[in-house]
């Protein structure tokens, strides 16, 4: 029964993994029961697979390999009545098969960083599903670039929405420098996080009062282990549950990336108070501001490692954000990695610093609530255009 003035939106996101999407999509839903907005925007949640146990959604999930539920997502994209709302589906040939088929109506599209890893030679598709979109939301002006210089995705159907960040949590960092340093990188082990330039850096350092910890796991583990075994305390914790209480016991985040479409890490560590040391690439400048919220390094040497079997490849292209250019990936230089953590380990002013300007950064610019009242609106526009069809 559809009620009047009631807007009906279906996402369709996977669940069953540990990630920003799940977290940010999870904390939305909640964000919106606690304001009780849930009363006009009526939300259904469409996933393939099992919900991981640690995201707890005040709505029911529908599993598509039910074939129940799979006929009703179907329904929902056909009607003319609902919003579906799809994450990071935007390079699927799946997504595109079912596009074609269906006469769709209401669709958006949430990218989050995939077209990164889409070869520029399948573009014709993801020009296909663009063009049956409403709108496709761009998680940073870097997401947007990508769309449009590397795929000539038309401009005027992106629409740049930030992840959002619930900033009721407490993970204040304690004014507390540790008699050891304390350097940390938290995230997958895998190629584009660029963690091996990291260990470079610490090799260099061995010889100070600076220790690295590396939380994560990824298909690059046992190789950066074996890269770790060398001078430099480093050590190896693994993936943690709460990522909050592994940053506010840091002294310094370093996030090493060769490509990131925007970061969400450092949004968590803004959170916690925690100063960041980040390339100076993609979406990172979004949230880190050179010598203001933090401090960012450019990315001028060729990448010294190889994407393993199973492991994320290195994209065609990266995001330069001073030009809005595409071009080549490249990594940032371990010596002066090394030597910028050495000069911040000594000025804990600086830090400090640093450490509030991006915390306030955080609070007013990439809150939950500013998220769901942009995406809100979003629906709402769409809503607008519903009686006038597809």
């Amino acid at each position: 029964m559809v009620v009047k003035n009631m807007i009906y939106v279906s996402h369709f996101v996977g669940m069953s993994g540990i990630g920003g999407v799940q977290r940010n999509f999870t904390e939305y839903l909640n964000s919106q029961a606690e304001l009780g907005q849930l009363n006009n925007l009526l939300h259904k949640v469409y996933t393939l697979g099992e919900v991981d146990s640690q995201y707890i959604l005040p709505v029911t999930v529908y599993n598509i390999k039910n074939p129940r539920n799979f006929i009703s997502l179907v329904l929902d994209i056909i009607s003319r009545k609902n919003i579906v709302h799809f994450y990071n589906n935007l390079t699927s040939f799946k997504m595109a098969l079912f596009l074609f088929l269906l006469p769709v109506c209401n669709i958006i599209l949430h990218e989050r960083g995939t077209v990164w890893n889409l070869p520029s030679s399948r573009g014709v598709v993801l020009r296909f599903v663009a063009w049956k979109a409403s709108f496709i939301l761009a998680n940073s002006s870097a997401t947007r670039v990508m769309l449009e210089k590397k795929f000539r995705i038309s401009n005027s159907k992106i629409i740049v929405l930030h992840n959002g960040i619930d900033t009721s949590v407490e993970c204040i960092k304690k004014n507390l420098i540790h008699k050891n340093f304390r350097v940390g990188f938290i995230g997958r082990l895998d190629t584009p996080k660029g963690v091996h330039v990291l260990i470079e850096a610490m090799h260099r350092l061995a010889n100070y009062d600076i220790e690295l910890i590396i939380a994560g796991d990824g298909i690059l583990e046992d190789a950066l282990k074996i890269q770790a075994d060398g001078p430099g305390k480093i050590s190896f914790i693994g993936r943690v549950s709460d990522p909050y209480r592994f940053l506010r016991d840091l002294d310094l985040l370093v996030v090493p990336s060769i490509r990131e479409p925007l970061g969400n890490v450092c949004l968590e560590a803004g959170l916690c108070k925690v100063p960041v040391l980040a390339t100076n690439v993609d979406g990172i400048p979004e949230i880190i501001k050179n010598g203001v919220t933090g401090e960012l390094i450019n990315a001028t040497d060729e990448v010294s490692i190889s994407a393993s079997k199973g492991s994320v490849p290195l994209p065609e292209f990266v995001v330069n954000p001073v030009t809005k250019d595409l071009q080549t990936p490249r990594q940032i230089n371990s010596s002066l990695l090394a030597e910028r953590i050495l000069k911040l380990s000594s000025n804990p002013d600086k830090l400090k610093y640093y450490a509030n300007g991006l915390h306030n950064r955080v609070m007013s610019n990439f809150c939950i609530e500013k998220y769901a009242k942009k995406l809100n609106t979003i629906y709402c526009r769409i809503d607008g255009n519903l009686s006038q069809g597809c």
